[in-house]
Protein backbone atom coordinates (compact mmCIF):
# COMPACT_ATOMS: atom_id res chain seq x y z
CA UNK A 1 0.00 0.00 0.00
CA UNK A 2 2.75 2.49 0.69
CA UNK A 3 3.98 2.29 -2.79
CA UNK A 4 0.67 3.38 -3.69
CA UNK A 5 0.29 5.95 -1.66
CA UNK A 6 3.87 7.45 -3.08
CA UNK A 7 1.76 7.74 -6.18
CA UNK A 8 -1.75 9.27 -6.01
CA UNK A 9 -3.28 11.14 -3.10
CA UNK A 10 -6.84 10.17 -3.86
CA UNK A 11 -7.55 7.09 -1.18
CA UNK A 12 -9.71 5.25 -3.98
CA UNK A 13 -6.66 5.50 -6.15
CA UNK A 14 -4.36 4.38 -4.02
CA UNK A 15 -6.12 1.28 -3.37
CA UNK A 16 -7.02 0.81 -7.41
CA UNK A 17 -3.19 0.65 -8.26
CA UNK A 18 -2.11 -1.22 -4.87
CA UNK A 19 -4.68 -4.27 -6.25
CA UNK A 20 -3.23 -2.88 -9.92
CA UNK A 21 0.11 -4.37 -8.42
CA UNK A 22 -1.28 -7.30 -6.88
CA UNK A 23 -2.44 -8.25 -10.41
CA UNK A 24 0.74 -7.55 -12.51
CA UNK A 25 1.56 -10.04 -9.90
CA UNK A 26 -0.55 -12.95 -10.86
CA UNK A 27 -0.33 -12.24 -14.39
CA UNK A 28 3.83 -12.47 -13.83
CA UNK A 29 3.17 -15.91 -12.17
CA UNK A 30 0.75 -16.87 -14.53
CA UNK A 31 2.79 -17.17 -16.81
CA UNK A 32 5.55 -18.58 -15.13
CA UNK A 33 3.22 -21.32 -15.04
CA UNK A 34 1.42 -21.47 -18.15
CA UNK A 35 3.01 -25.28 -18.55
CA UNK A 36 2.49 -26.61 -15.17
CA UNK A 37 -0.02 -26.36 -12.33
CA UNK A 38 -1.88 -23.06 -10.85
CA UNK A 39 0.46 -21.96 -8.33
CA UNK A 40 -1.06 -22.21 -4.69
CA UNK A 41 -1.33 -20.25 -1.58
CA UNK A 42 0.03 -21.38 2.00
CA UNK A 43 -2.41 -19.21 3.55
CA UNK A 44 -5.14 -20.49 1.85
CA UNK A 45 -3.89 -24.22 2.10
CA UNK A 46 -3.40 -23.41 6.11
CA UNK A 47 -7.54 -22.31 6.59
CA UNK A 48 -8.58 -24.74 4.49
CA UNK A 49 -6.71 -27.70 7.11
CA UNK A 50 -7.62 -25.54 10.23
CA UNK A 51 -8.96 -27.51 12.27
CA UNK A 52 -5.77 -29.54 11.99
CA UNK A 53 -3.42 -27.27 13.53
CA UNK A 54 -2.46 -26.56 17.12
CA UNK A 55 -4.55 -23.57 18.41
CA UNK A 56 -1.50 -21.27 17.52
CA UNK A 57 -1.68 -21.81 14.08
CA UNK A 58 -5.33 -21.19 13.66
CA UNK A 59 -4.03 -17.36 15.77
CA UNK A 60 -1.64 -16.49 13.31
CA UNK A 61 -4.11 -17.39 9.95
CA UNK A 62 -7.08 -15.26 12.29
CA UNK A 63 -4.75 -12.06 13.20
CA UNK A 64 -3.09 -12.31 9.63
CA UNK A 65 -6.81 -12.11 8.29
CA UNK A 66 -7.79 -9.37 10.59
CA UNK A 67 -4.39 -7.22 9.90
CA UNK A 68 -5.61 -7.59 5.87
CA UNK A 69 -9.34 -6.62 6.84
CA UNK A 70 -8.00 -3.84 9.21
CA UNK A 71 -5.74 -2.25 6.01
CA UNK A 72 -8.21 -2.40 3.26
CA UNK A 73 -10.43 -1.30 5.89
CA UNK A 74 -9.42 1.79 6.62
CA UNK A 75 -8.02 2.95 3.28
CA UNK A 76 -12.00 2.06 2.08
CA UNK A 77 -13.27 4.33 4.78
CA UNK A 78 -10.67 6.70 3.54
CA UNK A 79 -12.53 5.93 0.34
CA UNK A 80 -16.18 6.25 1.46
CA UNK A 81 -15.52 9.87 2.74
CA UNK A 82 -14.18 11.35 -0.27
CA UNK A 83 -15.66 8.99 -2.51
CA UNK A 84 -19.86 7.83 -1.32
CA UNK A 85 -20.50 4.55 -2.58
CA UNK A 86 -23.49 4.41 -4.92
CA UNK A 87 -25.19 1.82 -2.84
CA UNK A 88 -25.09 0.56 1.35
CA UNK A 89 -22.08 -1.54 1.76
CA UNK A 90 -20.60 -3.73 4.69
CA UNK A 91 -17.12 -1.94 4.53
CA UNK A 92 -15.49 -4.99 6.31
CA UNK A 93 -17.23 -7.31 4.45
CA UNK A 94 -16.16 -5.15 1.21
CA UNK A 95 -12.43 -5.30 3.02
CA UNK A 96 -12.53 -8.96 3.43
CA UNK A 97 -13.70 -9.27 -0.54
CA UNK A 98 -10.14 -8.76 -1.70
CA UNK A 99 -8.61 -11.85 0.38
CA UNK A 100 -11.86 -13.74 -0.35
CA UNK A 101 -11.09 -12.99 -4.36
CA UNK A 102 -6.99 -13.22 -3.77
CA UNK A 103 -7.30 -16.54 -1.72
CA UNK A 104 -10.39 -17.84 -4.47
CA UNK A 105 -8.63 -16.90 -7.20
CA UNK A 106 -5.66 -19.19 -6.29
CA UNK A 107 -8.62 -22.14 -5.35
CA UNK A 108 -10.21 -21.67 -8.86
CA UNK A 109 -6.87 -21.28 -10.75
CA UNK A 110 -5.93 -24.81 -9.35
CA UNK A 111 -9.11 -26.68 -9.74
CA UNK A 112 -9.86 -25.34 -13.29
CA UNK A 113 -5.99 -25.41 -14.13
CA UNK A 114 -6.05 -21.88 -14.71
CA UNK A 115 -3.18 -19.88 -14.27
CA UNK A 116 -4.63 -16.61 -14.84
CA UNK A 117 -7.75 -17.05 -12.63
CA UNK A 118 -6.66 -15.17 -9.75
CA UNK A 119 -5.60 -12.16 -11.97
CA UNK A 120 -9.38 -12.47 -13.20
CA UNK A 121 -10.97 -12.40 -9.40
CA UNK A 122 -8.69 -9.23 -8.89
CA UNK A 123 -9.38 -7.67 -11.47
CA UNK A 124 -13.27 -7.92 -11.11
CA UNK A 125 -12.74 -7.20 -7.61
CA UNK A 126 -11.37 -3.89 -8.52
CA UNK A 127 -13.89 -3.13 -11.67
CA UNK A 128 -16.24 -3.39 -8.42
CA UNK A 129 -14.76 -0.64 -6.81
CA UNK A 130 -14.55 0.84 -9.51
CA UNK A 131 -18.53 1.26 -10.30
CA UNK A 132 -19.40 1.14 -6.28
CA UNK A 133 -17.23 4.51 -5.83
CA UNK A 134 -18.02 6.28 -8.57
CA UNK A 135 -15.15 5.62 -11.43
CA UNK A 136 -16.96 3.58 -13.64
CA UNK A 137 -20.36 4.47 -15.53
Amino acid sequence: MERAEALSKDPLQQLLIAIGFLIEQAEQAAREQADGPAPGCLFGSYAYEIDSFVPEVHAILKNSALFWRTLVREKLEQVATRHPPRAEVDLDALADGLLVAFEGGFIMGRMLEEPEQLARQLRNYRTYLELLFGLAS
